[in-house]
């Protein structure tokens, strides 16, 4: 492109010292000199066009290399043959004899059975690479089990077809993704048809109104890249939304509480209740208040299920569960809500 940006001005330069000669030596006149001259600068654009065209393609080709390794990446799950839509039910799942690695010879689960009757809400708990989040993944086929089944509703999910399995799971996640649009948009990722009444209610229940209507331009306030002019506080309850405007009968809250404050968290517990009632949920959260949600409580330890049943009796009982408690992996404040809706911070002293 610079070459190409020159070459108009060394033409130009040749032109005026060539013609300028023969017009003082009366071999060309001075309206034919004007005339290649301004032909030659009708010239210049196309010339310099060229060149930018030619850096585009170079940098549309690197671009076009990029995006093709992509789409002609094999998927690792993939639909069987005759795989069918996930039927309507309560949202049941079970999981008989499951072990998974993501490696050949290393086993992040082994022999897992746990059954989660619909509309019940259980925690995994258990110290850092333990399975919790590799577990939940099995459940929308983000990987397929080594061994062992996973069932939704009486079938298979690697017999359902992905997007009818998909789109009965909401999952909000520790790291939370918001694309450069919306936030209306954002809260409706997953339900593009849904209507302004109905964003604003998810988000209502997700304790994410208040600070949307504050934001410039309320629910049509663009959050740029990944969300970045919003906290992760924000982010967070903006996903929680999300998940909840999809309305899924298998709830998954990732350490969804992660980078709420004592405060923002006890009023997204409020909604959460009322939201989870009739569905089942799993939740991986590190802190007790959040724990608190579950009905039922799964401990797991180097991938294997190592004690269930509820808090009192797991610290009586589970040694594993104890050593969490006592190393502070569990956090012991916990908050309430007073009768006028403002969080009480206690100490759990069990």
């Amino acid at each position: 492109m610079p070459a190409l940006s020159a070459l108009p001005s060394l033409a130009i330069a040749g032109v005026l010292l060539v013609g300028g000669y023969q017009v003082v030596h009366g071999t060309l006149t001075l309206g034919e000199f004007f005339a290649v001259n301004a032909y030659l600068l009708l010239l210049v654009f196309p010339l310099r066009s060229m060149g930018m065209w030619v850096g585009q393609y170079q940098r549309a080709m690197a671009s076009g290399e990029r995006v093709f390794e992509v789409l002609d990446e094999d998927r690792d799950v993939v639909e069987r043959p005759g795989a069918r839509p996930l039927p309507d039910g309560p949202g049941a799942l079970t999981f008989h004899d499951v072990s998974f690695g993501y490696e050949a010879g290393r086993e992040v689960l082994s022999d897992i059975e746990l059954e989660i009757a619909a509309g019940q809400t259980v925690a995994l708990i258990g110290p850092t690479g333990c399975g919790k989040t590799t577990l939940t993944a099995l459940i929308p086929r983000f990987y397929d089990v080594e061994r062992g089944s996973i069932t939704l509703d009486g079938l298979d999910v690697r017999d359902a077809t992905l997007d009818s399995l998909r789109s009965a799971i909401g999952i909000v996640g520790q790291d939370t993704f918001l694309f450069s649009t919306t936030v209306a948009e954002n809260i409706a990722y997953g339900s593009p048809e849904a209507t302004p009444e109905q964003i604003a209610m998810a988000a209502v229940r997700a304790q994410a109104h208040d600070f949307i209507m504050d934001l410039p331009d309320g629910y049509d306030t663009r959050v740029g890249e990944r969300g970045l002019s919003l906290s992760g506080g924000q982010r967070q309850r903006i996903a929680i939304a999300r998940a909840l405007l999809m309305d899924p009968r298998v709830l998954i809250l990732d350490d969804a509480t992660a980078s709420v404050d004592a405060n923002t968290e006890a009023r997204i517990k409020l909604a959460l209740r009322e939201v989870m009632r009739g569905r089942t949920t799993l939740i991986i959260a590190h802190r007790l208040s959040t724990i608190s949600l579950a009905d039922h409580v799964v401990v797991l330890d180097h991938g294997r299920i190592v004690a269930r049943g509820e808090h009192a009796g797991l610290l009586e009982e589970s040694p594993v569960y104890q050593e969490i408690y006592r190393h502070g992996l569990v956090e012991r404040t916990f908050v309430q809500l007073d009768p006028d809706g403002a969080p009480i911070e206690k100490e759990d002293v069990a």
